[in-house]
């Protein structure tokens, strides 16, 4: 089998890649992922099925590297080896850049199986699902890692993504992969239907979403003020004892300013507090001290220990007298940041990783209720995973917070990759999102998805604003990912009808 990776095929699993990369912060250009994939679909229709998986491959570590050339910086930072920092880096790159080299193959061993018995149609479907079943498994094995999942891009088309509200993200990469298929048929069969059905598809979901924008638009019962802290916490300043009463003193006087709003609800970012709580009685006291002197319901964020045994990353609810009434443990853990996972032999090769503790997982899916708020809390990646927030609103959420610190990412993508998550988790739901980082950025996201107010990065801030918070329904939340299942269901059927029809041909 002669491997076809010829310059004009690497030119064109580069322009894949690098037109991606480019529909997602900071450059924005979203537009450009609805042709991104043409060029490499025209390499997968004429080549062999490896041909095919390394091209994919090749466009996917592309993709990966420069949209998360983040994690240079951040590792360095943590581990002070540029050596540990590559490996672990192109570790990553290249276990997510496997993903499309898979698409690439599954979808060439298709085209080629059914040996243009069928509709190209068919081929438009089959790859549409076969994306989507590929996004879901990277969002859930091995813990997940759902970073830039391509509907992601579209955070700012804000039209596209109100069928999310049925689909979750799922529904706007299928889209995607469907119009870009829709593109190559066109352009390489001279077929005018492709195009049109591409054109429509988009006009038809955009006019439905303009429609539920409106619908949506400062959705609620009654209107709330709240004030968003931004401390802007030096990273390496947050565990260093000698900055510990600076860091509390900030806090203090950053209170005595959202008393000025007379705000209903306060927010802070993850692990804002320099100490461990309920045991560091002065941190703890503190905490209580900052929501008395803020004269709202508090939700702050802080490490949790109860005899310094096990400990947790924790959001914390104080009622405006100082009294702590709610706790949310985070739900999932960020691989080699809060948990390592097969620590004996990965530490063999990562020392600094021996430094580092366990923090233990928490299961619950708590609703504060502040009396008259009904708060959905999230820790940071949890927002991550759409099924984390809509368990929190079929609890009674009805309205969605999210509590980071992605003083990690300094000034790069990363915070712009993150913030653009909590749009889906607002449209999925139909909750106000809001949203508290320790560096940005923060922000207020209306149940359309429209971000009505957000920071800048790196810059201590204030946020004031107002939410509404809303008891409804929607799908996504009342049944979670069907949309997913339903493309799983139609890419086993698309393969067993070729199967049989092939058997019955032979």
């Amino acid at each position: 089998m002669k491997l076809n990776l010829n310059s004009k095929n690497i030119v064109l699993c580069c322009a894949c890649g690098l037109l991606s990369v480019c529909a997602f912060p900071k450059f924005n250009l979203f537009f450009l992922i609805w042709i991104a994939f043409v060029s490499i679909t025209s390499i997968i229709v004429r080549v062999h099925a490896i041909t095919a998986f390394l091209c994919g491959f090749l466009s996917g570590f592309i993709f990966n590297a420069f949209g998360l050339y983040w994690l240079v910086p951040m590792l360095h930072f943590n581990t002070d080896s540029y050596i540990q920092t590559i490996i672990a880096a192109c570790s990553l790159w290249l276990y997510l850049a496997l993903y499309w080299g898979l698409w690439s193959f599954g979808l060439q061993k298709y085209i080629s199986f059914q040996k243009g018995k069928y509709s190209n149609w068919v081929i438009v479907i089959f790859g549409s699902c076969l994306w989507v079943f590929l996004e879901y498994a990277r969002t859930y094995f091995l813990t997940g890692f759902p970073w830039m999942l391509i509907g992601y891009s579209q955070f700012e088309f804000t039209g596209i993504i109100q069928i999310s509200e049925f689909t979750g993200v799922y529904g706007i990469s299928f889209i995607i992969i469907f119009c870009n298929l829709c593109f190559y048929f066109w352009l390489s069969k001279k077929e005018k239907l492709f195009l049109y059905v591409g054109i429509l598809i988009i006009l038809l979901v955009t006019i439905f979403g303009v429609f539920r924008i409106y619908k949506f638009k400062l959705f609620g019962e009654k209107e709330y003020n709240v004030s968003i802290v931004q401390p802007n916490i030096d990273q390496y300043k947050k565990w260093d004892n000698e900055y510990r009463q600076e860091i509390l003193s900030n806090l203090r006087k950053q209170a005595l300013e959202v008393n000025k709003s007379t705000p209903e609800l306060v927010l802070w970012p993850e692990s804002v507090l320099p100490g461990l709580v309920p045991e560091d009685w002065q941190v703890y006291n503190h905490a209580k001290e900052l929501a008395v002197n803020s004269n709202s319901f508090n939700i702050i964020g802080s490490l949790y220990t109860q005899d310094y045994d096990n400990y947790f990353n924790v959001v914390l609810g104080f009622d405006s007298l100082g009294e702590c009434k709610f706790i949310h443990k985070k739900n999932h853990l960020v691989p080699f940041g809060e948990s390592i996972p097969f620590r004996k032999f990965i530490a063999r090769f990562f020392g600094v990783l021996n430094q580092m503790g366990d923090i233990e997982r928490g299961h619950d899916a708590n609703v504060f209720n502040s009396g008259e708020l009904f708060i959905g809390p999230t820790i940071c990646s949890e927002n991550f995973f759409p099924d984390i927030a809509r368990k929190i609103v079929l609890n009674g959420a009805k309205v969605l917070t999210n509590h980071t610190n992605d003083a990690w990412f300094f000034d790069t993508a990363a915070p712009y990759q993150h913030f653009m998550m909590n749009v889906f988790r607002a449209v999925e739901n139909r909750k106000f999102m809001l949203v508290s980082a320790n560096t940005g950025i923060s922000g207020i996201i209306e149940a359309s998805g429209t971000v009505l107010y957000k920071t800048g990065v790196s810059k201590e801030e204030l946020l004031n604003g107002t939410f509404f918070q809303n008891e409804f329904k929607t799908f996504y939340t009342k049944f979670g990912d069907v949309f997913v299942s339903t493309c799983i269901v139609v890419l086993l059927a698309l393969v067993i009808f070729s199967c049989c029809k092939r058997r019955d041909n032979s």
